[in-house]
């Protein structure tokens, strides 16, 4: 699976400071699907080595009953 990290600054008002590095949106974990791409929102799923969506999962195995 890919992972980046994003800074998802909110620029908090002047009035509050900025937090720096120890703001709890400045380094956020993006996840991203093996097979599709997208972001991955939600559970990730491991089939067959790759980490998917639920999207991509379902795709790749067909329901039986």
């Amino acid at each position: 699976m890919a992972t980046r990290i994003e800074n998802q600054c909110v620029d908090c008002p002047p009035e509050m400071g900025c937090l720096g590095q120890s703001c709890p949106k400045k380094n956020i974990a993006v996840y991203v699907c093996d097979d599709c791409g997208d972001e991955i929102y939600g559970d990730i799923y491991e089939a067959e080595g790759d980490e998917l969506c639920e999207s991509c999962l379902k795709s790749r195995y067909v329901k039986v009953m």
